[in-house]
């Protein structure tokens, strides 16, 4: 992908080539009486010529693996070289000037392969290696942006001290990368992909819409671009468009809950309530976060509360650590007018994360329950978060009031 530039007619790097296997035959022919010369040899050149993919198929995992051989056959002919050329030195001097150069020999292919064993200590360091050595290479400006998205704050910072990137905002960054990728390689339908979710999420959606119709054109049978798309043209209020999407994704893959989920969700905009239940229930059945969290809000909405409930529960146990499911029991426990209950798990939610949701709904509950101190508390911490908090506001006056 663009790593090193195809040769053309003209091109004086093919006398490079023609040099070398001018070289390599005649190497070949004059060793033909030295068995460890023609040993070593053969462990250069026919590893290396079965990795060419021209005799034989060979994929590069093996291939990097059958290369190591190449390295055998490489110290063999070294060994050899120095050997041969430290028999010719005649006196001392010239005898340790050869050793002093083979130790040196010795130490910098050390360094280096120190060097490039800490460079796989990550997928991150390995890519931004590949990105110094390879810069019109598309695909390392994918996999960077990739890994970037995944990752932490300590990677970017990386980037700005090896002078790569001088973006404050890691998600400018982000984009960049995949901006530059498709620079390189406008054809490459995943970085057109995840350029698109960026930009869908800074709500340039027709640029979006641009750029997922070009992706799934590419390459028709890419799931995950035709459900992005459909995301899109739900968004744009295309509800049949995005249907159509969404049924191509699923022909795709199957099973596929993030897709399924976002189909439920389009019924629910289609105010096909059934449809969306179906299509939730089936993503809870794969265990897929957002299908609970979506059931549970579509029961709660129609009043049923055991259903919900049952389900909120059922999240809780297969997701400890999800604050939203103890959030959304509280909700429910509250509607149906268990208190304790409510109270209970608002306070394990808010245990596991401060958010200001909970604070507030905490505070509602009190205020039902006639706990106006508490009530009053929770108020006051959400104005602490948030100091223009308008419902906090009117909660708190209607507390001072009474």
């Amino acid at each position: 992908m663009g790593c090193v530039p195809v040769v053309t007619s003209g091109d004086i790097r093919i006398l490079a080539v023609i040099t070398f296997i001018v070289m390599t035959i005649g190497l070949v022919v004059r060793s033909s009486k030295s068995l460890p010369e023609y040993l070593g040899l053969c462990f250069t050149i026919i590893p290396f010529l079965l990795c060419l993919n021209i005799l034989v198929d060979v994929g590069f995992v093996l291939a990097e693996r059958n290369l190591y051989l190449s390295v055998c056959g490489y110290s063999i002919l070294y060994h050899l070289g120095f050997s041969r050329l430290l028999s010719k030195c005649s006196t001392t001097y010239q005898k340790y000037l050869m050793k002093f150069l083979h130790v040196w020999v010795i130490l910098m292919l050390t360094a280096r392969t120190l060097q490039r064993s800490a460079e796989w200590q990550s997928d991150f360091k390995l890519y931004l290696s590949g990105l110094k050595v390879c810069p019109t290479n598309g695909k390392v400006y994918y996999n960077l942006a990739k890994v970037l998205t995944e990752s932490n704050d300590t990677q970017t910072d990386l980037l700005h001290r090896s002078n790569i990137a001088t973006l404050e905002n890691p998600q400018k960054l982000i984009k960049t990368l995949y901006v530059e990728t498709l620079r390189q390689a406008p054809e490459f339908e995943h970085a057109l992909n995840n350029l698109a979710n960026i930009i869908r999420g800074e709500g340039d959606l027709s640029m979006a819409t641009a750029l997922l119709t070009k992706a799934v054109n590419i390459n028709p049978e890419f799931p995950a671009a035709h459900m992005n798309l459909g995301i899109v043209l739900m968004k744009t209020g295309d509800f049949s468009g995005a249907r159509k999407h969404f049924d191509i994704a699923l022909e795709l893959r199957y099973p596929y809950p993030d897709c399924v989920y976002n189909l439920g969700v389009l019924h629910l905009k289609m105010s096909d309530f059934v449809q969306a239940e179906q299509n939730f229930r089936l993503g809870v059945s794969w265990r897929h976060v957002l299908s609970y969290m979506n059931l549970i809000i579509l029961f709660d909405n129609q009043d049923k509360f055991h259903e919900a409930r049952e389900i909120a529960l059922e999240g809780v146990k297969l997701f400890p650590d999800k604050s939203d499911f103890r959030f959304h029991l509280g909700n429910i426990y509250g509607k149906m007018g268990e208190y304790v209950e409510s109270e209970y798990n608002y306070l394990e939610a808010l245990k596991m994360e401060t958010k200001i949701s909970y604070l507030l709904n905490l505070g509602v509950l009190y205020h039902r329950w006639g706990k106006m101190s508490e009530a009053s508390k929770a108020y006051k911490s959400v104005l602490k978060l948030s100091p223009n908090h308008t419902k906090a506001k009117a909660y708190l006056q209607q507390i001072t009031r009474s």
